[in-house]
């Protein structure tokens, strides 16, 4: 009996903290007037019809110190949740790795690289929402990037980076 009870309580402390951080605070398409924080979240539009919404992890994961540094961006196209964001810079220690991997799925480095010298990405697929993991080079150092977004809404998000491209292609 006392076996059953500690593979229990192991079990349900794993699942918990798996679960711990959930980012995903409104669901795809909501508005961002749903967003309810005891400090409002800032926020800024931008020409392409986009408006981003950004809000330090820890206002969300207050359990989550590793992760304490990490800024989570939700993208808003007309009124409407189409992408979050996960975003890391220059801290060089591969802890979204490791939350995208307890949350989405372990996925297997290239022979003898360490988890802080991976640069690349993988794609989770996970109901109707894509998971983008990216670990990639920046000015003086790198940066951790995880990207979701739903199907439903790939649409806009494919016509908002085509006004981007299409401006930064003017800026030559």
């Amino acid at each position: 009996m006392k076996k059953i009870i500690l593979i229990f309580l192991f079990l349900t402390s794993s699942i918990s903290s798996a679960l711990a951080c959930d980012v995903k605070i409104i669901p795809f398409g909501s508005e961002k007037e749903k967003i309810k924080m005891e400090t409002p979240p800032l926020s800024f539009p931008n020409q392409f019809g986009g408006e981003m919404v950004t809000i330090p992890i820890e206002e969300i994961c207050k359990n989550e110190k590793d992760l304490f540094g990490t800024s989570i961006n939700f993208l808003f196209i007309e009124n409407n949740l189409i992408q979050i964001s996960l975003m890391r810079p220059n801290q060089n220690d591969a802890r979204l790795m490791d939350y995208a991997m307890k949350k989405y799925g372990e996925f297997s480095l290239p022979s003898g690289i360490k988890k802080q010298q991976f640069r690349g990405n993988y794609i989770w697929e996970k109901g109707n929402e894509n998971i983008n993991y990216i670990y990639t080079n920046i000015h003086d150092g790198s940066a951790e990037i995880i990207e979701i977004t739903s199907d439903l809404y790939l649409t806009q998000l494919q016509n908002y980076n085509e006004k981007i491209g299409e401006w930064l292609d003017t800026q030559k």
